[in-house]
């Protein structure tokens, strides 16, 4: 049984690590606010919400690892979570964009290559 979970609004992701998941239709900053949340609650950001060269603006789908436990707040994913927050906001909230299909895919093959990196380079003791 895995102590983390995946939070994703990427379908690929969600297919790809079923067991894993907490599929939501959330936009990226929908995303990013329910990792915080977790994190006050006591889980550990595993990956940076903010990895890859795609602007969390510019790609409709984010999948963040968080910790399942419920430890005192850790500062550094509490950091990590508001700052990519504030940058989403910086670069402004674009929710209306409108992509074809083709580029859906693309934005979701992107995120998962992402979240497939993160899943090879897991601590240790998250391998349960």
């Amino acid at each position: 049984m895995a102590n983390f979970k995946i939070i994703t609004n990427n379908p690929m992701a969600a297919s790809s690590y079923s067991g894993l998941c907490d599929f939501d239709n959330k936009t990226v900053e929908g995303i990013f606010i329910t990792c915080r949340n977790m994190v006050h609650k006591g889980a550990i950001l595993i990956n940076h919400p903010l990895s890859g060269s795609v602007k969390p603006n510019v790609s409709p789908y984010k999948s963040l690892v968080v910790s399942d436990e419920n430890l005192p707040i850790d500062f550094r994913s509490l950091q990590l979570i508001e700052d990519a927050i504030s940058t989403l906001k910086k670069l402004g909230v674009r929710d209306n964009i409108q992509y074809n299909e083709s580029v859906l895919e693309d934005f979701q093959v992107i995120d998962l290559d992402l979240l497939n990196s993160a899943m090879q380079s897991l601590p240790p003791n998250y391998h349960r």
